[in-house]
């Protein structure tokens, strides 16, 4: 399952993201969107109730209220709006979406892999743990992140002032 991967997952959409592809995009961990693009829970008005994750992802990300009015009314989302509700990390230009997605690609791609991966599942789990067991949770990956070259990299950069150069080891 996308949520579960150790690894950040970028979604670009284009034109229609509807039912499944909506899903998707949504459970993707950074959507960028065109801003003509539109998403859509089309379950109730063809009879049957949501799937692929809907009623989990949609509240949590946009809340309750948002969630009913996708889910339950069926009403379609454009890209700015879906990006304001926090479905989505970023909507801009058709014309632009492919260099706004190589960019947050390439931003990724150069990160710390190790502590991004961390930083993931445990955001992921937030919701269902205390601030304690949360805060237990950030030990425990501060610890493995801690034995990492990128972990060393960041430190001798912060040092030094320049910007590291991680090697997703």
């Amino acid at each position: 399952m996308v949520h579960d991967l150790h690894l950040p997952v970028v979604c670009t959409v284009r034109g229609w993201a509807v039912g499944l592809g909506c899903n998707l995009a949504f459970a993707a961990d950074f959507t960028v969107a065109a801003d003509d693009a539109v998403f859509w829970e089309p379950f109730i008005t063809r009879g049957f109730s949501p799937d692929s994750g809907a009623t989990w992802l949609v509240p949590r990300l946009a809340g309750t209220a948002r969630a009913k009015q996708m889910l339950m009314l069926g009403e379609k989302v454009g890209a700015p709006e879906a990006c304001d509700w926090g479905l989505i990390y970023r909507s801009t230009p058709g014309t632009d979406l492919d260099a706004a997605t190589n960019t947050l690609l390439d931003r990724l791609a150069s990160g710390p892999t190790v502590a991004l991966g961390l930083a993931k599942q445990a955001i992921n789990r937030s919701d269902a743990t205390s601030l304690t067991d949360a805060m237990n949770q950030e030990l425990y990956s501060l610890e493995l992140a801690c034995r990492t070259d990128d972990f060393k990299e960041g430190l001798r950069a912060f040092q030094e002032r320049t910007e590291p150069e991680f090697r997703g080891r």
